[in-house]
């Protein structure tokens, strides 16, 4: 079996296929302590479930949270930083610009830099800006930060001197120096982890990668362990935040791209069901326990950025642009000073969950109103294998928010799920219509086990046109693990307006070697591996660049490279300046290992009737109708071309599609639930 592991923040989501395409779907409690722990519980439930043995798990695709919530929660080891003299502020001073989120609020500001003033050390040494020495490497200062690094306790140093993406000789001598003055310590290179010019974005890369590597080191080889003496056959691979997977071994040395590895994994998923079903334009969500993930996949691929910020942090590597949220089904509802009620970002995770868990937890949640409106049945959360207390998630609400708001149960209940909407809304706005895109021309793919719950009424919020629910969506971002090809992304700056298309193709190929190598390293066949080559490009004057693909030849089509960028400028910018010179600034190389083929499981053809999938009816509350007799369906029971009309709800082991009424559901080929919202407009 090829496994999934997608670690939440309330559930570990684990899914399997084995060698004739069967996929099997389980769910167990997160366990916060120590994930691996609840990883290896998960994998043991998933082969029981499947007839399997532990023999069986042949390779194991994990998508990991614990670098993110290092981060999140300022839970990385002490770190220290060196620098080049006379540049030790730069994380300090930034950009000099206020978050775009608080622009007119006097209270926010940009985070706090993750090493204090007092760990930000300076080397005496400068590289020019085209690579030559202009002052050599002092290493006697370098030994002196090493001193005071070992005085402070620190636990891991970031070294970042300018221009070393040029040269990378004093920053590889630094490095000697400290290892052989803190044996043991972790050391992280700028050159390595993020050579690339911009001086603020690659120190705060670096000084991420180096704040988090200990703990992702220690995770890593805690869960091999573990792995290594229950499976002894399966493979690791980790999940970057790029989409593709890497060999445990090498996520040691690369931290920082493990950040967001979860919310990849369903990118990577919608953009596998986007060309599956042919939708250009999706708009993919992911609603677990604690949060709600938006991408954007544009013609069956997700949007890869390389300058995110990470909570404030800017992190300068190639990774899905996935905009993350504090909204899940364990977001906790409560009134604010003002009487206002609000939702999130806190969440009562998996410990100790919301009301209705019956596990200590108090304070409303998302999925307690859910319960308290009908709309989840407490009999069947997940499958039945967890019975949920109605009467615990009726006292929440009436407690903490229908006394305090004046509201009856239900209007408090419906009051968070319409603010949490409009939380989610705001979120997919932010990615797209802000951005110039008309969420008319989207498709709404909703996953995660709250994801189908919310998702029709949302996408009349906005407007769009359709709602995709693919099967088992309650895992869906763990399958995106299944599908995730193998990936390494390289990139080097070369600041040219001159360029010859020999010199081109020889800088490619030598970031190619590098990528062909690791393809090697994670024992990737040859007729399994493709090679990409892209170019950032802007016109001379221009702060940013745009990406463009370029041909895989010895000497490169300079002029259809620049030809795609003038088209790329005037599609996104409305405009080319044919008169400005152009800028090659970076050249970039991914290095893919194409995964396994893996197919969605086809349903049975049927008719428009639905009945042979009915589970009978019950009372559900919905928005200017109160209590309504809805229909109940099973979802493993219906086939392909039946309907369901709404008011209904559709069940499953780990999820359930809310429909409401005046809207309709179909089932497609492929067994996703689908409601079209455009249709007679």
């Amino acid at each position: 079996m090829r496994i999934g592991i997608d670690v939440g923040g309330t559930f570990t989501d684990i899914i399997g296929i084995d060698g004739r395409g069967r996929i099997t779907v389980r769910k167990i409690y997160t366990t916060p302590a120590d994930p691996s722990e609840g990883v290896v519980a998960g994998i043991d439930k998933l082969l029981k479930a499947a007839g399997a043995t532990a023999r069986d798990a042949e390779t194991v695709v994990h998508g990991t949270t614990i670098g993110t919530n290092a981060l999140l929660t300022r839970n990385g080891v002490r770190t220290g930083l060196l620098t080049t003299e006379g540049f030790r502020d730069v994380l300090e001073i930034g950009r000099v610009q206020r978050p775009p989120e608080g622009l007119y609020d006097f209270n926010v500001d940009n985070p706090p830099p993750l090493v204090p003033r007092a760990l930000r050390l300076e080397a005496v040494e400068r590289i020019g800006s085209r690579g030559e020495v202009v002052t050599p490497l002092d290493e006697e200062s370098v030994a002196r930060a090493a001193e005071t690094f070992r005085n402070e306790g620190v636990r891991a140093v970031a070294v970042c001197f300018l221009f070393s993406f040029l040269n990378t000789a004093h920053e590889r001598r630094a490095r000697e120096i400290l290892q052989s003055k803190l044996p043991g310590e972790f050391v992280s290179l700028s050159s390595d982890v993020c050579p690339e010019f911009r001086e603020y974005e690659r120190t705060s890369t670096v000084v991420i990668s180096a704040y988090l590597a200990p703990i992702v080191e220690a995770y890593v080889d805690r869960l091999s362990s573990r792995l290594g003496d229950r499976f002894p056959d399966t493979q690791l691979r980790l999940v970057q935040a790029n989409g593709g997977a890497m060999r445990a071994a090498a996520a040691k040395g690369r931290a920082v791209h493990l950040v967001n590895s979860g919310p990849a994994g369903g990118a990577t998923a919608a953009a596998f069901l986007g060309r599956a079903v042919d939708e250009p334009k999706i708009v993919a969500v992911d609603m677990g326990g604690t949060s709600f993930d938006i991408s954007i996949i544009d013609e069956g691929m997700a949007h890869v950025t390389t300058t995110a910020k990470f909570d404030g942090y800017p992190i300068k590597i190639a990774m899905d642009d996935v905009n993350v949220i504090g909204a899940g089904g364990g977001s906790i509802a409560w009134v604010d000073r003002g009487g206002a009620l609000s939702v999130g970002p806190q969440s009562a995770s998996s410990v100790p969950g919301p009301a209705c868990y019956g596990r200590g937890g108090e304070e409303p949640t998302v999925t307690d109103a859910n319960v308290v409106l009908g709309r989840i049945s407490p009999e069947y959360f997940l499958g039945g294998e967890i019975e949920l207390r109605k009467d615990l998630a009726e006292k929440a609400v009436r407690q903490r928010l229908s006394g305090p708001l004046g509201l009856g149960l239900e209007e408090a209940a419906l009051g968070v799920l319409r603010v949490v909407n409009a939380n989610m809304a705001k979120g997919i706005n932010a990615k797209t219509v802000q951005r110039g895109q008309d969420l008319r021309e989207f498709a709404l793919v909703a996953f995660g086990g709250a994801g189908p719950l919310h998702a029709v009424e949302m996408a009349q919020d906005l407007n769009m046109k359709r709602v995709i629910v693919p099967p088992f969506p309650g895992a869906f971002s763990a399958f995106g693990l299944l599908v995730a090809d193998t990936r390494h992304d390289f990139t080097r700056t070369v600041m040219k307006e001159e360029i010859d298309p020999a010199w081109l193709g020889e800088a490619f190929g030598e970031l190619e070697k590098k990528g062909v190598a690791e393809l090697e390293a994670d024992g990737i066949a040859k007729k399994e591996r493709r090679i990409l080559w892209s170019a950032d490009l802007r016109f001379e004057g221009q702060s940013y660049e745009l990406n463009v693909p370029v041909e895989r030849k010895a000497k490169p089509d300079v002029k259809t490279m620049l030809a795609a960028f003038d088209a790329l400028h005037e599609r996104i910018y409305a405009f080319k300046s044919v008169d400005e010179r152009t800028v090659l600034v970076n050249i970039r190389v991914t290095a893919i290992g194409v995964s396994p083929e893996v197919e969605l499981p086809r349903p049975a053809k049927g008719t428009k009737d639905a009945r042979a999938a009915s589970k009978g009816r019950r009372r559900v509350f919905f928005a200017g109708a109160g209590w309504t007799e809805a229909a109940i369906y099973e979802r493993s029971k219906l086939k392909a071309g039946n309907a369901v009309a709404g008011p209904a709800v559709v069940e499953e082991e780990i999820s359930c599609t809310v429909v409401p009424p005046g809207t309709s559901l179909r089932v497609d080929a492929l067994g996703n639930l689908v409601v079209d919202l455009r249709e007679g407009k």
